[in-house]
């Protein structure tokens, strides 16, 4: 199994230290921020979640920096405890609670990632994609059927999703999933600053009431600017295209929280089973980065 081809790995390098200076840069701005008297209460309040979003990027830059077997061990993590997680809220809907059937679908989306990451990207973006759809439309035409239409949704959120996220960081697309890292977290970030400051009206009311309009907005146009700027100074990106990447990445993140709202509030529960302060389960943290990079590799491969 190739973790990552040998000649990309100063590229996955490189944006592992982008993660980290992006992270640096948004200290400053916070902190610049608490100085101005109409920002200051924004600010203070934006930096308890600054913390865990450094332990978060930490994680994440400092294993793709490590390459390799680090890369494996956070996909093999990942995959087991976000699949565990969506589980176990999701299949007490169908009268199948407990630890036990949680660990099952956890185990088989880690299987159907092993057994997927050999095969050719397009063939892999394609079958995921076609089961996806499958699944999103037994969803809409079984709604009688209750224990198919849950299960079609849990496959077409997380599962297949995460099948091809984690068979993309085994197989080579460590750079596009660090790209996607990359994209999702400045997204978030300016999204929640722009909220913070500007936000009135609220996008979601009822899957995501914390998300405004005012700030999808703010995180999409940074997100736009920030990635046409440094795609073409660092990379050498057409200025067009990275925007491009960049809008679709921001719809990809909006997508991916929201189906994970979605599983809490028709499961009845308010976060995921619970792993850091400030956050809810790890699915509420890698929700977007799951969608995102699952999204980019069916792009990068079918492109």
């Amino acid at each position: 199994m190739m973790l990552a081809p040998a000649g990309a790995a100063g590229v996955v390098q490189m944006l592992a230290l982008a993660c980290l200076v992006l992270l640096a840069i948004g200290y400053l701005v916070v902190l610049a921020l608490m100085f101005v008297p109409a920002t200051r209460r924004a600010a203070r309040e934006t930096f308890p979640i600054l913390l865990t979003e450094t332990l978060i990027v930490g994680v994440v830059a400092g294993a793709f920096f490590l390459g390799g077997w680090a890369i494996l061990a956070l996909a093999v993590l990942l995959t087991l405890r976000t699949a565990y997680e969506a589980a176990r809220v999701t299949l007490p809907r169908i009268g199948i609670p407990g630890l036990l059937p949680a660990l099952l679908v956890a185990a088989g989306t880690l299987v159907l990632a092993l057994l997927a990451a050999p095969l050719h990207p397009v063939l892999l973006a394609s079958g995921a994609g076609g089961a996806t759809i499958l699944a999103i439309w037994i969803a809409r035409h079984f709604a009688r059927g209750r224990p198919v239409r849950i299960f079609a949704e849990l496959a077409a959120f997380p599962v297949l999703p995460l099948v091809v996220f984690t068979a993309a960081a085994l197989h080579g697309g460590a750079a596009t999933l660090l790209i996607a890292f990359l994209l999702v977290e400045t997204f978030d970030s300016y999204a929640l600053l722009g909220g913070k400051l500007f936000g009135r009206r609220k996008a979601f009311p009822v899957l995501s009431p914390k998300k405004t309009v005012e700030g999808l907005v703010t995180g999409a146009v940074m997100l736009m600017l920030t990635a046409a700027a440094a795609g073409a100074l660092l990379f050498g990106f057409p200025v067009g295209a990275a925007a491009l990447v960049a809008l679709l990445t921001g719809l990809l993140t909006v997508a991916g929280d929201l189906a994970a709202s979605r599983l809490k509030r028709a499961a009845g529960v308010k976060d995921f089973p619970r792993i850091l302060p400030h956050q809810g389960g790890l699915l509420d943290i890698t929700d977007a980065w799951i969608a995102a990079g699952a999204g980019l590799t069916v792009l990068a491969a079918l492109s």
